[in-house]
């Protein structure tokens, strides 16, 4: 669920495992695309894509060359039966030879004593020598200092954090591939280290968010779903919100049942989005969520079952008549006079709460294109009518109802939520983040938000405190944590001031901030590729002269 103050109703703890349960087959992107495409040209898009393997391949001999490609096949090579349904991440070419170094997976148990036993719980953490570094990022952090985390990752290529953050780098200079690039290392260090009964498949494995060492994997996984779906892979984005959300189906930490049917419904996936809702809206509260209501009646309409879809639609317009609104200003479509008379849809958005503006709003922006053909605005229109009509007649219990409840249940916007905004990778929803929220706590971009309640498994050694510009807002304070010496001011602050700055310092500021983020843009791209096949150990590429040993993965065969 998303949290308690964005429901009518406390949720019980039980879930649905066959709900989000998959198929590794289904998590990689390629096979959708290949079916949409067609094998040849999805190899030819990746192999122009992958420009850091292309250079880092272009000076290596032919044998040296393939020497490297056999040692990548066998660290890659799952060794047991669940390893095998966890590969979800395949070692790409160009990449590090992988080291397995500090982090670890082991059970655990709910932290929550009086929480019933739904899944089988697991924990990340970290080694002495992982822990180490770890702070160490942590104070480059602090500090503002870049290249003291390219010089963990040149050391380290798979340290976890250090490529969450650079990676948000690399998205703010619009080098998306490099982003996506160094995600997916991430998580394939996670995949490396999970316990060999830890099932990403299943849908009953729970990792509990409060664990520090735990949300890298969280966050990981969110922006690789982001991350996909922007290739228009939204069956393998749904799939992977089914992984996430089966990590822990209560708390939801990051929000993702926001996402969940706006994927069901770009993957036609309409049978399974109506079967979720009915089976999972009494545990999850669904029906307090504008994105659920209105996705739900979409799938029955475009499964043809209109008379369920009119009703739900009834509904869920008299529960969020703002959404009406919302919609028709994002696909420019201006009101008619019935519904600019109706008081109801008119002044709705007056009486809604800035955290129920917030969720409603994000529905829109993203799933605005799914209303905008002429069978589902027809759809719309006929069913607005008739809501109309309801309230004209002011005979229906349901106006009065649906009034108190947006009143009383949507306060303030749910820490979950901020998380999902900041981390949406999307400027238009991350304009929804309050600006007071969390009362100027600082953040990390790696980890937006974090529980107040939260577990951390070593102890960091003090450090002054950072004193930070309080005219920031979430978003400014996001910024400045990822780039060094970044001044937010000179974009925010107007033309005409800057011009009437003392001898122009404020232009010549900006500019500096503008050519400073070209040039970091052009150094992680070097970076980048200078610690991939250069990171590999010259006598571990010489041993792979030799031909592999068969015998090591039958006898280290577990089940």
């Amino acid at each position: 669920m998303v949290s308690n103050e964005l429901q009518a109703a406390p949720a019980s703890k039980e879930t649905t495992s066959d709900l989000f349960s998959t198929d590794t087959r289904l998590l990689n992107p390629l096979n959708e695309m290949k079916k949409k495409f067609g094998s040849s040209i999805v190899e030819q898009i990746e192999r122009e894509n992958n420009p850091t393997a292309q250079a880092a391949f272009a000076n290596m001999s032919a044998q040296r060359r393939r020497a490297y490609q056999i040692l990548q096949q066998q660290q890659q090579r799952p060794t047991t039966r669940i390893a095998k349904q966890n590969a979800f991440i395949t070692s790409k070419l160009g990449w590090p030879v992988y080291h397995k170094f500090g982090l670890l997976m082991k059970p655990s148990a709910p932290l929550n004593e009086t929480a019933p036993n739904t899944g089988n719980y697991f924990q990340f953490e970290y080694d002495k020598d992982y822990q180490r570094i770890q702070i160490q990022f942590l104070d480059f952090v602090d500090q503002h200092d870049l290249q003291g985390i390219m010089d963990i990752l040149r050391h380290y290529p798979y340290h976890i954090d250090s490529l969450i953050h650079l990676s948000d780098v690399s998205r703010m200079q619009d080098d998306t591939p490099t982003a996506v690039d160094l995600i997916e290392r991430a998580l394939y260090n996670f995949q490396q280290s999970f316990h060999p009964l830890f099932s990403i498949t299943r849908g009953e494995c729970r990792l509990e968010y409060r664990v520090q060492e735990n949300r890298s994997f969280f966050i990981s996984l969110f922006k690789h779903i982001i991350y996909i779906g922007e290739r228009g892979c939204s069956r393998t984005a749904l799939e992977f919100c089914k992984v996430l959300l089966s990590l822990d189906p209560i708390d939801d930490p990051l929000a993702i049942l926001l996402l969940f049917d706006y994927y069901a419904i770009r993957s036609d996936e309409y049978s399974y989005l109506i079967r979720f809702y009915i089976e999972q809206n009494q545990r999850l509260q669904l029906s307090g969520l504008p994105n659920y209501v209105f996705s739900v009646a979409l799938a029955y309409f475009r499964n043809s079952s209109y008379d369920q879809a009119n009703e739900l639609l009834q509904d869920a317009l008299l529960r969020f008549p703002s959404v009406l609104k919302y919609l028709l200003d994002k696909l420019s479509i201006r009101p008619d006079r019935a519904v600019e008379k109706c008081r109801f849809f008119s002044d709705s958005e007056r009486h809604d709460s800035n955290a129920l503006k917030c969720v409603q709003q994000l529905y829109v922006v993203r799933m605005a294109n799914e209303w905008k053909e002429k069978d589902e605005l027809e759809f719309l229109k006929n069913n607005v009518n008739q809501v109309i009509d309801i309230v004209e007649r002011n005979q229906d219990d349901r106006i009065t109802n649906y009034t108190k409840t947006r009143e009383t249940s949507y306060r303030r916007t749910p820490m979950n939520v901020c998380r999902h905004i900041v981390l949406s990778e999307s400027n238009e929803i991350r304009g929804f983040l309050p600006n007071d929220i969390d009362g100027g706590r600082t953040f990390y971009s790696f980890d937006p938000f974090p529980p107040r309640d939260s577990i951390v498994g070593f102890q960091r050694p003090e450090r002054p405190t950072l004193q930070v510009n309080n005219s920031y807002n979430s978003f400014g304070m996001l910024l400045r944590s990822l780039l060094p010496n970044f001044n937010l001011d000179n974009f925010l602050v107007a033309g005409d001031a800057q011009a009437g700055a003392v001898g122009g310092g404020g232009t010549a500021a900006a500019e500096n901030d503008v050519g400073m983020l070209q040039a970091l843009q052009e150094s992680i791209r070097d970076f980048i590729r200078d610690i991939g096949v250069t990171n590999t150990d010259e006598n571990q590429l010489q041993q792979q002269q030799q031909p592999p040993d068969d015998d090591d993965e039958n006898n280290q065969e577990f089940d």
